[in-house]
């Protein structure tokens, strides 16, 4: 049987596709836990970026920039379930 060699492209994937779970799934607590020390656990977050874009006004166009990345358990997690599938696929 042939091995099948795996990439950072795969890796990469996975780690994306866990982190958008995550966020699927803190919509979904977000949507059914009631407000109490469990939500707080699994909703709280931590942003991570500029709170406003970087605006940059030239003659022909006006050029905004800016990134925010908002981190919670649940993202922790679907990135650890990502690399999980990629270690053991």
């Amino acid at each position: 049987m042939a091995q099948l060699k795996k990439g950072t492209g795969l890796l990469l994937f996975l780690l994306i596709a866990g982190t958008v779970a995550g966020s699927v799934l803190t919509l979904i607590f977000n949507a059914f836990i009631p407000s109490g020390p469990l939500a707080r656990i699994f909703l709280s977050s931590v942003s991570i970026g500029s709170a406003s874009p970087a605006t940059f006004h030239l003659v022909l166009l006006d050029l905004s920039l800016g990134l925010a990345i908002h981190i919670n358990i649940l993202n922790i997690l679907g990135l650890f379930l990502g690399y999980y599938i990629y270690r053991n696929s």
